[in-house]
């Protein structure tokens, strides 16, 4: 399978984003940059100030990928040597950050505004801006993170405007709110955004810019009464039925939903279940060749609907494209 990524459409994404925002902007580019790859990171950098990963292995994947700028780890991973410095980490308690100030280790700080999954407490925020104090260290940024969209978001970002209100070295670079809230008057936006599924197209007013293909393997027309993959799929017609090099291992899951790929425009609908590396489809009517692509996703339609096929989110529809595919940049 091939991922094919418009970088065009990306950059002018970020661009779009940006004329509504007041602060700065951070890439999010963990899973794999939603599926995209990291190598999409310097393509972007120019219009970026720095990047959000969730691993330290996937820090290193952006470092290699060729980017400068500073990449913030956010999930709760602390290094065991001194990582390159435009790696930053995020602390939660006042043991971890005075082991950060020690090793000389530039790091943010994680606040809990009601998540409870990441982040200091009240208590634990003022531990880690007395330990601060006594180094005379002040952090990178300091961050929350939105659990519920903008239902949640107003009284998150109240909670860690009260936290850090009387807290000097808390007020750099705060950054708690993400695409959810791309919408917000200007004033309301803290420091910074950090933007990960809209700057990948899914927002209003703006394009996707990926694309999930496999070539067909084999035309075949079969019989009615015919079985066709596993298990006991029966064709109720004659049917013009394309195999493509695609399945399940692909991202292209088993449901019960009907589902389909696009060739030459057309939805041919798949016949039977994906099986791990092909996929049958029907494509009956539709003059196509071997060789040629159907498409798995073509445009955000199609993601929203595999996402309702799969009684999920656009977001683990695209993270889950991170396996063998072939990435193509545009």
């Amino acid at each position: 399978m091939q991922i094919v990524v418009d970088l065009s459409r990306l950059r002018h994404n970020i661009r779009i984003i940006r004329s509504r925002l007041s602060g700065g902007f951070c890439a999010v580019i963990k899973a794999n940059a939603y599926g995209h790859g990291t190598a999409v990171a310097p393509y972007v950098e120019p219009v970026v100030d720095c990047f959000m990963v969730a691993t330290y292995h996937e820090a290193e994947e952006a470092l290699l990928s060729g980017v400068n700028k500073p990449i913030l780890v956010m999930g709760g991973e602390l290094p065991t040597v001194k990582p390159d410095s435009r790696i930053i980490p995020a602390v939660s308690t006042a043991r971890d950050a005075e082991a950060m100030i020690r090793a000389g280790i530039n790091f943010s700080v994680a606040v809990d505004t009601g998540m409870n999954r990441l982040g200091a407490t009240a208590a634990e925020l003022k531990e880690i801006a007395a330990v601060c104090d006594s180094y005379g260290a002040v952090p990178w940024s300091v961050y929350s993170h939105v659990y519920n969209g903008m239902s949640s978001a107003g009284e998150q970002a109240q909670k860690l405007s009260d936290l850090t209100y009387d807290i000097p070295i808390f007020k750099a670079r705060r950054h708690i709110y993400c695409s959810c809230a791309l919408d917000l008057p200007q004033n309301e936006r803290f420091d910074m955004t950090r933007c990960g599924i809209a700057m990948y197209g899914f927002a209003q007013g703006l394009e996707t810019a990926l694309k999930a293909r496999a070539k067909i393997v084999r035309i075949a027309r079969v019989s009615h009464g015919s079985h066709v993959g596993y298990g006991d799929f029966i064709l109720e017609r004659d049917a013009t039925v394309a195999t493509v090099r695609m399945g399940y291992a692909d991202g292209l899951r088993r449901t019960e939903m009907p589902l389909y790929l696009k060739v030459r425009g057309v939805k041919c609908p798949v016949l039977g279940m994906p099986c791990m590396d092909l996929t049958m489809i029907d494509i009956s009517g539709v003059p196509a060749r071997v060789g040629e692509f159907a498409y798995m996703i073509a445009d955000k339609a199609d993601v929203e609907y595999l996402a309702k096929a799969y009684n999920t989110i656009v977001y683990e529809v695209l993270t889950g494209l991170n396996g063998r595919a072939e990435r193509i940049y545009m």
